[in-house]
């Protein structure tokens, strides 16, 4: 069997560090919005109802240019769509609410899509209305600013690149359309489309974009299918539940990171789903539960791409995670070493570019052998060969030996404090 198609059918679930807690003194130990932190900030009166996309930036009015200590610091909006509203966090600090139920300026009927840029421009779904809203978001404050499209057909999901372009999912017309900075329709398609929902796009222009490539990811086909799309309507690449090895799945929201992989929430299966740029499937990340790692019907994803910071919101709440560093051993092969046979290849599994070492120690852990410098490793399958000999050039004696892998972060929050070590044992006969 394929060492992937292995990994995925084993891996559906794991909890690992792709997702990390941040620590205490980042958060104080509050990285999940119960129910009891909304009632706290917001007051008891408020009624959390079929919660759906989330989005964020740093606003550049509320950046401090004379340090970077803020420049994690975020405003985030969220949609509660089963009572008309934008819940937001004015600088993760101050929980509001704007908008209720209706049909006029500041009112929504089954909102889900949500997207904002660092200008506080920030553009909403309003699908029950069957239009996209602009509002704007100034001193602390949302405000209405005008409808940007009407009679569409129930618009499910929206997203913005670098230039201000604003693409939406015309989801009953099985379309999308994109509108220019200056909101003039510049761009529809509908081949290769069925009902498309949510939608993220990066952009080469993109300031934190690693690969400086373009294209967008769409959700489609009763939420069932995951779609990479060039900027002008070129399908790239496709995949559904069962190719990742599923049986049934409900994909809800999907984000991009820094080195544009994309992220996926999955409301059946209580996970979030993780792809390369070109929809090679990574990992899953998460189970049903109220611990670390742990989600109820997630739906809204939304990635800051500058540090890796990652929001999700679910049935009752939300969550907040940093992007780490994670990676399996698969194995060596051999795995045993003997006079004949005095190497191997070793084998593992990363979910994320790191940087990685890998070092041989024997069994009073003395080193050995450095094995490779440090060096980027993309996520995926990674072959490294050796001799079975050690750094002055001996082969090993009889023994037993420990290979370990160090992987980095190559960038984001956890750099500063994250290293993953992974240890393997081999023996020379």
């Amino acid at each position: 069997m394929n060492l992937l198609l292995s990994l995925v059918l084993f891996s559906t679930y794991t909890q690992g560090t792709t997702f990390l807690v941040p620590p205490f003194k980042h958060t104080l130990g509050f990285y999940r919005a119960s129910k009891f932190y909304i009632d706290l900030y917001i007051g008891e009166d408020f009624q959390m109802s079929n919660p759906q996309g989330i989005t964020g930036a740093k606003m550049d009015e509320e950046n401090d240019l004379s340090t970077s200590t803020d420049d994690h610091v975020l405003t985030l909006f969220a949609v509660n769509s089963g009572t008309g509203q934008i819940i937001y966090n004015t600088k993760l600090t101050n929980l509001k609410v704007f908008g209720k139920s209706g049909y006029g300026p500041g009112e929504f009927r089954s909102p889900y899509g949500i997207a904002t840029n660092p200008k506080g421009e920030v553009y909403v779904a309003d699908a029950g209305n069957n239009r996209i809203v602009k509002l704007k978001y100034t001193q602390g404050m949302l405000s209405f600013d005008r409808f940007v499209a009407e009679s569409l057909g129930a618009p499910r999901g929206v997203a913005l690149d670098s230039k201000k372009n604003l693409y939406v999912t015309d989801t009953k017309n099985s379309r999308i359309i994109v509108y220019d900075s200056m909101g003039t329709l510049s761009l529809s398609w509908t081949k290769d489309l069925n009902q498309p929902t949510a939608i993220a796009v990066i952009d080469k222009d993109d300031e934190y974009n690693y690969y400086k490539e373009d294209y967008l990811i769409v959700i489609d086909n009763e939420n069932k299918r995951i779609q990479k799309f060039s900027l002008t309507g070129q399908l790239l690449a496709s995949i559904d539940a069962r190719m990742i090895g599923l049986s049934d799945a409900e994909f809800l929201y999907t984000a991009i990171d820094y080195h544009a992989n994309v992220y996926v929430t999955d409301m059946i299966n209580n996970q979030v789903h993780k792809f390369d740029r070109n929809l090679n499937y990574i990992i899953s990340i998460g189970q049903q539960g109220t611990g670390e790692v742990e989600f109820i019907s997630p739906r809204g994803i939304f990635i800051w791409k500058r540090f890796g910071q990652v929001f999700i919101t679910e049935v009752a709440g939300g969550q907040y995670y940093w992007l780490g560093a994670d990676g399996y051993f698969i194995g060596c092969f051999p795995s045993k070493l003997n006079e004949t046979q005095q190497g191997t290849t070793i084998a593992l599994y990363l979910t994320e570019l790191s940087e990685m070492k890998i070092e041989i120690y024997d069994s009073t852990n003395i080193l050995v052998r450095s094995l490779i410098p440090q060096y980027y490793q993309p996520p995926g399958e990674a072959l490294i060969a050796w001799d079975g000999r050690d750094n002055n050039g001996k082969f090993l004696t009889v023994g037993e030996y420990t290979i370990r892998a160090y992987l980095y972060p190559t960038y984001s929050a956890p750099r500063r404090y994250f290293k993953k070590e992974l240890d393997m044992k081999i023996t020379k006969l």
